[in-house]
Order: structure tokens, then C-alpha cells, then sequence
């Protein structure tokens, strides 16, 4: 996951589900209720209130993740940055 919004209103995500559902039909509904979950335990300013699915999961090959395994933010927010910016104006 990459929680992203530094200097907006509010947070949003990007979220890699797990393989096994991430073809799921219900996979919105699902991976909401997850995101409900976790904000459940957080403060106003740090629930996230949207998010978007990634086409593909972050691995090192994509060059997305570096070879420690921390994501490129960089990368990601030019592969996405503009499905990320669109959760702001709905």
C-alpha cells in the first residue's frame, strides 16, 4: 500500500490486494471493508478516504520496490499520480 496526500485535504491509497482475491468479483466491496477496518483505530486526519487498486503489485522488476523492498514513491506517484489526483476531485 502507498498512502498518499501530503499537502491535501485529506488522505487516499493505492492498495495491492492479496493474490487470491485479487480477482474477485466483489474485490471493491472487500478491500473496502478492509480499509473501513483499519480506519476504524484512526484519528480524523489519518483515515484514508479513498483509494484505487493497482493494475499490478510493486515488486522489485517494475521498479517499484527498491531491492530492500521499500517502495519508490517516486516511481509509483508517475505510474499513478494522475488515478491518485482524480480521487480528489470527485
Amino acid at each position: 500500500a502507498m498512502v498518499y496526500g501530503d499537502r491535501r485535504p485529506h488522505l487516499v491509497a493505492l492498495l495491492v490486494p492479496d493474490p487470491e482475491i485479487a480477482s474477485a468479483a466483489d474485490l471493491q466491496q472487500r478491500v473496502q471493508a478492509a480499509v473501513d477496518q483499519v480506519n476504524r483505530d484512526l484519528n480524523v486526519i489519518e483515515k484514508v478516504r479513498r483509494f484505487i487498486v493497482a493494475d499490478e503489485a510493486f515488486t522489485i522488476e517494475n521498479e517499484q520496490l527498491t531491492p530492500s523492498m521499500k517502495i519508490r514513491r517516486h516511481v509509483i506517484s508517475k505510474a499513478y499520480g494522475d488515478r491518485l489526483d482524480g480521487l480528489y476531485k470527485r
